[in-house]
């Protein structure tokens, strides 16, 4: 294969597909994507962070680092795309079900949303491209507490609601001698809205008006990741299809960045009638506030073996400094954390032909993985257990390897002791991989 100039025809495929990323970055409402799904988790920071990865990668623990694949992409690890030969199309959808439980009750919530659409493809044979869309975090709570003091009895009602989206470009280069080089620029943008209510016990008292305390942030600015890999044969292919026995080192880092943000907050005292709040005076208001949000830098290194296109074992270790986080010049009382994980994937022959060869070519994948977390309510630390399991599906079609992903999660964050919530979930991800010969001229001897 050798690469040419874009022809009509693909010109027109990717304007079309560049145009579908921008809708969707304008399109989509940053709030809507977890409407019926919330963690009381996502309080606090940017709220519950979601992983920059897809369901082939979810289902070997969320390793992305030391991932590369010819018929595939990785947006974890923008080094990864050197290793493209195919135009590539990812899209994945995302099921969510979950008990919140805590002494005195539990709660059942699930729904199920747009995952990631990632577009890519070699732009010759030392580069690689790709743009991506998908949520970056979602804000989705409510949580009520009882407040008993020698002042008084009132309710307290927390409320969130919103989420980040970003949109990115990542380009990988080869460099030689094994190693691969990747940037990654990530365009976050997106609202979300914090409330606190003060509810007392005399909806007649003509002294004491309910008060609600409005918090937003709108976010609207750029990151970067900067990715290396370095690879390896340990004896030489037998065939350019046959990789043998091989190692991958990944490593990347998310530099540290202050986002441009836009910060407004409204105080009001109010009464109910019936459900409806109605408006007494407002106490304080501030308009909008340009200021700036502090994300932490973090550094993720993972270490993978791969034997005869057959089996592949990962591992992958990551730090986030949150501690350097904080919004308009407050901080969070977040701590550094870290994260561990290990993942499997076994094909029992990739080359196999016949009637029977999709079964002999399905890609079964498990991990697990534990986040320490970077909370500390009540003297107790929140962490996170997680374990997956999937599958990739091969789908036939000539000169391309399409490929559905299923991958499952069933993990838990929290627990029960001194009064906190406990999280079970079950995350879904269905991902298709979609791939073809573009911006490729064949040659015919």
């Amino acid at each position: 294969m050798a690469y040419m100039p874009y022809s009509n025809k693909d010109l027109t495929r990717l304007a079309c597909l560049l145009m579908v990323l921008l809708m969707l970055g304008k399109t989509v409402p940053s709030y809507g994507q977890a409407e019926n799904y919330g963690s009381p988790y996502s309080r606090f920071a940017l709220g519950d962070r979601q992983p920059f990865s897809l369901a082939q990668h979810r289902a070997m623990g969320g390793i992305t680092t030391t991932a590369y694949d010819s018929a595939s992409l990785n947006p974890g690890n923008p080094a990864s795309l050197t290793d493209l030969k195919l135009t590539n199309i990812e899209f994945g959808a995302i099921g969510n079900i979950s008990s919140l439980a805590n002494n005195s009750g539990s709660l059942y919530k699930s729904n199920f949303n747009f995952g990631y659409l990632m577009f890519g493809f070699p732009v010759n044979e030392k580069w690689g491209t790709a743009l991506a869309f998908q949520p970056y975090s979602f804000t989705n709570y409510n949580i009520s507490a009882q407040v008993d003091s020698a002042f008084g009895n009132w309710r307290e009602d927390y409320n969130g609601k919103g989420g980040i989206n970003q949109l990115s470009w990542s380009n990988g280069f080869a460099l030689g001698s094994g190693f691969h080089l990747g940037v990654t620029a990530t365009y976050l943008f997106g609202t979300i809205n914090n409330e606190r209510l003060f509810v007392y016990p005399n909806p007649d008292s003509l002294f004491l008006f309910n008060l609600r305390v409005q918090d937003q942030v709108r976010i609207s600015d750029v990151y970067f990741t900067l990715g290396l890999q370095y690879r390896k044969n340990l004896e030489p292919p037998k065939s350019d299809k046959d990789r043998r026995r091989s190692v991958s080192f990944g490593l990347t880092f998310d530099l540290p960045a202050s986002l441009g943000a836009v910060n407004s907050f409204t105080a009001e005292r109010y009464t109910l009638v019936g459900s409806t709040i109605r408006i007494r005076d407002t106490v304080s208001q501030q308009p909008a506030i340009e200021g700036t949000i502090q994300m932490p830098w973090s550094l993720a290194f993972g270490a993978q073996y791969s034997e005869n296109n057959k089996l592949v074992v990962a591992v992958e270790g990551s730090y986030r400094n949150w501690s350097d986080f904080n919004q308009f010049g407050r901080g969070d009382s977040l701590l550094n954390s870290m994260q561990v994980a290990a993942g499997v994937q076994y094909t029992p022959k990739y080359n196999a032909i016949g009637d029977n060869a999709i079964w002999k070519t399905i890609r079964y994948r498990a991990g697990i993985r534990y986040n320490q977390g970077n909370l500390v309510l009540r003297e107790q630390r929140i962490g996170e257990l997680g374990m997956t399991f999937g599958l990739g599906i091969p789908l036939k079609r000539q000169f391309a390897m399409p490929y559905m992903n299923i991958s499952a999660e069933i993990g838990q964050r929290g627990s029960l002791d001194n009064g906190l919530i406990r999280e079970r979930y079950t995350r879904i991800t269905l991902g298709l991989t979609l791939n073809d010969r573009w911006f490729v001229k064949r040659k015919y001897d």
